[in-house]
């Protein structure tokens, strides 16, 4: 029996680390949850380890789990960006512009209406949006994986546009004795429990708790916005996000500033002068167009 993984696994645990949920994983993948169940199974069958913790909810992955994941991750990145590279030589002239997103706080509030905006006026060229953390998706700029990437800081040398300015702010439920603070510290959040986002911001996230020599409490991990809500909302610990991440729909939380949280920018930035094709080129011209002149 070989022990190479599928696609469907890999995509199925990567799935699963994000959701903790069978039902939204086979949905995900266009699938049967029996199928997704099957497959998991019987690739740890041929490996002789297992990958799921299966009596909790939700549903979490191993040590060995969290490596394959991360592999996963790693090979369906390289996946789509064959793919899209491929379509890019297949388009030709129309060309094709990659566009690296660190998150929601990017691809649902920054990018739909400029994004619109382009397509109106270049119907020809493709836009792909690649999400990941804020490192993940500064390596893939730095690597080629992208040609123009959405990030919370600029780096040193490279070309950068500036689209807006963001803050990190705490989810507490509504009714609680933090609900009525007029801002959160550190030390406000120590004790309870705590949801840390995936989404990019941890780490200025962890280097807020540590100038308050505060450790966390952190018993969730989770990346979706809507489900770090959820856990919220349910009082399985309080979270701190990027605003602009945050939909309209906030009933049952509310929002606080976060004492001495620094507010960051965000930056499109390129590599400077060469870029990887004309479509790129014009994306960038467009962006200066319209953002530094509005």
């Amino acid at each position: 029996m070989t022990t190479e993984p599928s696609l469907p696994v890999l995509r199925a645990l990567q799935s699963l680390q994000t959701t903790g949920s069978v039902s939204q994983t086979a949905v995900a993948l266009g699938v049967t949850q029996s199928a997704v169940s099957r497959s998991i199974s019987k690739y740890e069958k041929a490996i002789g380890l297992q990958l799921l913790r299966r009596g909790v909810r939700p549903l979490t992955l191993t040590e060995e789990g969290l490596l394959v994941a991360a592999h996963a991750a790693e090979i369906d990145r390289s996946i789509r960006t064959l793919s899209e590279r491929l379509e890019t030589l297949k388009q030709g002239k129309e060309g094709a512009v990659r566009i690296g997103s660190f998150g929601p706080s990017a691809s649902s509030q920054i990018l739909p209406a400029l994004l619109a905006k382009f397509a109106r006026r270049y119907p020809g060229i493709s836009v792909s949006i690649l999400e990941g953390s804020d490192d993940r998706t500064r390596k893939d700029l730095v690597n080629g994986n992208v040609d123009i990437a959405v990030l919370g800081d600029r780096i040193d040398e490279f070309d950068a546009i500036p689209i807006a300015t963001d803050q990190l702010v705490a989810l507490v439920l509504e009714g609680s004795p933090l609900s009525l603070k007029p801002a959160i510290a550190p030390l406000d959040l120590e004790d309870a429990p705590f949801v840390m986002t995936l989404a990019g911001s941890e780490p200025v996230i962890e280097k807020w708790f540590e100038a308050a020599a505060i450790t966390p409490n952190v018993k969730h991990r989770i990346q979706q916005t809507h489900s770090i809500l959820a856990l919220v909302r349910a009082g399985m610990g309080n979270a701190i996000v990027t605003s602009l991440s945050l939909p309209e729909d906030l009933r049952g939380i509310v929002v606080k500033p976060l004492l001495l949280m620094p507010t960051r920018k965000i930056y499109f930035v390129k590599k400077p002068v060469s870029v990887s094709s004309k479509a790129v080129s014009v994306f960038w011209d467009f962006l200066s167009r319209t953002i530094l002149t509005s």
